[in-house]
């Protein structure tokens, strides 16, 4: 019957809602409502001022003397190029491309909307969140359907730089390993003999002996492609959190050798990324506090109408994720080593400069 039983269901505690609409956070049809046992009625337009986070998001540049990191958020996106039709930037590392589960302004469009009111932008292909480099955003419907044509088609070249594991070969390495889903709800991809199509010719530039820099050419555009078939070359990308694991077997997948079986391996895999691994335990204090502002006999005083979003505190006292110890993200949680450093076709031709990370040492 209530809004606020509406709003607090997709909560992990009860009485949130109930809270926030005792404390002036709801509005209903622009009015501030305050009485929790306001009944909804057809075509009401309800808005709920909420606390949000978004996962941090980071990169490392590297100044004189010292690697420093940065926040995106505070960081320029670079552009590449930009007509009236296209849009080409060099996606830091770290940034989502497009609105997906807490990340909605540290994402690539949505940086682009809030720094640079760059709005309407129609996604032509995708780089995975800790990969870098060129990105192609179409403006109009018929920019769009051009470049997704001739992607489909296969006339799209696609250059990669990546840093991985070991002593990689001084020959070129082919890899025609069809590539589908180890777990399907995380994303996870492996070698398997009924999986798509898939072709990666991979080159060596440098090694120190311990890593390698390897130059990628990419014929098809499976998921994770290069990652998966650098893993079964048994040269993993470094620092991959998903593919550079023993979870993989004592070779971490080398020829799709698991020293088990299939579904061993897809448990093992899940079990490692479940996001029950992340789980933060609220305060319990917070809980009880909760309780106690959601009681009828607790008397609020609801916030000034029109409370503007910059005059808001940082810290919200009614806000979960701010009543919580947060862990520590790893550092190879922000960034892959692994970079697109040009796209091309007979007519078009976008590049990057080589990162930082790959440029070998003097």
């Amino acid at each position: 019957m209530m809004r606020v039983d509406v709003t607090s269901s997709r909560l992990s505690y009860r009485g949130k809602g109930k809270v926030a609409c005792k404390m002036g956070r709801i509005y209903v049809n622009g009015e501030q409502m305050t009485d929790v046992d306001y009944l909804l009625r057809n075509g009401d337009r309800v808005d709920h001022w909420a606390h949000r986070h978004e996962h941090p998001v980071r990169e490392w540049i590297t100044v004189p003397g010292i690697t420093v990191a940065f926040q995106i958020r505070d960081l320029p996106i670079r552009v590449i190029s930009e007509t009236d039709d296209l849009l080409v930037v060099e996606k830091p590392p770290s940034l989502p491309v497009h609105t997906c589960g807490q990340y909605a302004i540290h994402t690539v469009l949505g940086q682009l909307r809030v720094n640079e009111n760059k709005t309407g932008l129609r996604v032509l292909h995708r780089l995975d969140r800790a990969t870098s480099g060129v990105l192609l955003f179409a403006k109009n419907y018929e920019t769009d359907l051009e470049f997704k044509t001739t992607l489909k088609q296969g006339e799209w070249s696609k250059e990669y730089i990546c840093k991985v594991d070991g002593v990689f070969p001084d020959e070129e390495q082919i890899c025609e390993q069809p590539i589908g889903p180890l777990v399907i709800s995380m994303g996870i991809q492996c070698v398997r003999p009924d999986g798509k199509e898939a072709k990666s010719r991979f080159r060596k530039l440098w090694t120190d002996g311990t890593h390698s820099v390897v130059q990628v050419h990419i014929e098809t555009g499976r998921t994770h492609q290069i990652r998966v078939h650098s893993q079964f070359l048994g040269f993993p990308i470094v620092g991959d959190q998903l593919y550079n694991s023993t979870v993989w077997g004592p070779t971490k997948g080398k020829n799709a050798e698991y020293g088990k079986s299939f579904e061993e391996l897809c448990e093992d895999v899940r079990n490692t990324h479940k996001s029950e691994n992340w789980h933060e335990k609220p305060n319990p204090e917070f809980e009880l506090k909760m309780e106690r502002l959601a009681a009828d006999s607790t008397v609020i005083q609801p916030e000034p109408v029109g409370f503007h979003v910059d005059s808001r505190p940082e810290f919200d006292e009614i806000c979960q994720k701010c009543n919580v110890e947060s862990k520590k993200v790893p550092e190879n949680h922000y960034q892959l080593f692994l970079h697109c450093l040009k796209y091309q076709t007979s007519k078009w031709s976008f590049e990057t400069e080589i990162p930082e990370w790959a440029v070998q040492k003097a």
